[in-house]
């Protein structure tokens, strides 16, 4: 198996979801390419255009940081496989969830709220377990 498994992965998995994003960005612009793809609904609402940006931009600030985190404890080799996988699936929970509720909803608490707290949850629990690492040496 790749030593790295999980960072290939979810670096594949959050690629995938972040071109998803940018095309729907592309399609909500009125994109001359997005409309040979898809039929336009006509003239798309300022607050959804900038809501369908946040989602596409907050994305892109928190899944590297958590990419590079992920990679630094996969190359220790000192955590169980499904223990990672466990953090890292709570943060895909946490990514996807914040963007559908800013891309399809003009307002979803649930989704938003739990969608960042399973961010900070994500990256916390990483951030720690380096600290701790780099303290117990």
């Amino acid at each position: 198996m790749n030593s790295l498994f999980l960072t290939t992965t979810f670096a594949a998995i959050f690629t995938l979801f972040y071109l998803f994003l940018s095309f729907r960005i592309g399609y909500l612009r009125g994109s001359p390419v997005m409309e040979l793809i898809f039929r336009m609904d006509g003239k798309i609402p300022e607050w959804k255009l900038n809501r369908n940006v946040r989602a596409h931009g907050n994305f892109s600030e928190y899944v590297p940081i958590f990419l590079v985190l992920l990679l630094i404890i996969e190359t220790q080799e000192q955590f169980n496989f499904n223990y990672l996988l466990t953090i890292c699936m709570i943060f895909l929970y946490g990514r996807v969830a914040h963007a559908i509720c800013f891309a399809f909803y003009k307002s979803n608490p649930f989704l938003r709220i739990s969608g960042m707290l399973c961010t900070y949850l994500g990256l916390g629990i990483f951030a720690v377990q380096l600290l701790l690492a780099v303290f117990r040496t």
